[in-house]
């Protein structure tokens, strides 16, 4: 008792250094948190399937709404690259359905919510549609390999478009073409400079 008298002011001070150090510690556990709840969390997955007939799903995994702008295709060959954005379906112009989901993967995604945006074939057939090669050559002889579907978004008051990628592997089993996730995260497009380049894929969809 004696040496906790003597030492009173520092053991004082050392109580109050270790409860300050643990309130950082939890501003920032906090903080971290609360920041990841604001960031824009898309996810790009294949489901019912790994052929190309397999669906491409889009979730929303953000805490709000999200308005998809733009959905892009890069389709790899041994020998090409070709980009083309596929948000409106074939055909919208005609307005054939009164239905927009039918005619354009254009609009807003609530919280959660799970949208199919199409099949890889059909998604690749639309790409190739956008470039000089043209849909009538066909996936297999033209040797496609790399399927990269990009979404591009409004999320919030950002000034700033988001976005995610994803790439696929087209591979051949037993005769058949299949798709694999390269990855087994789809990229989240966050950082400042990259959300700026995200402009130049929006200005491809005009």
């Amino acid at each position: 008792m004696e040496w906790i008298a003597q030492h009173q002011q520092v053991i004082t001070a050392l109580t109050g250094l270790g409860t300050l150090i643990v309130w950082v510690v939890y501003l920032q556990v906090f903080v971290s948190s609360y920041r990841r709840q604001l960031r824009a969390t898309l996810l790009i997955t294949r489901g019912a399937g790994d052929g190309l007939e397999a669906r491409c799903l889009l979730s929303n995994m953000s805490s709000g709404p999200v308005y998809v702008q733009s959905v892009l295709v890069t389709l790899g060959t041994p020998k090409n690259t070709f980009v083309s954005p596929v948000t409106d379906m074939p055909g919208s112009e005609n307005g054939a359905s009164a239905d927009l989901r039918e005619r354009t993967r254009q609009g807003p995604l609530a919280s959660g919510e799970t949208r199919d945006i199409g099949s890889f074939r059909n998604l690749i057939e639309h790409a190739l549609r956008g470039t000089q090669v043209g849909s009538n050559d066909g996936i297999a002889s033209l040797a496609i390999r790399l399927v990269t579907v990009e979404v591009v978004g409004i999320y919030g008051s950002e000034d700033l478009p988001i976005g995610a990628r994803r790439c696929f592997l087209v591979v051949e089993e037993k005769g058949q073409l299949r798709v694999r996730g390269q990855a087994l995260k789809t990229q989240q497009i966050r950082a400042r400079g990259q959300r700026r380049r995200l402009l130049i894929d929006l200005a491809r969809d005009r």
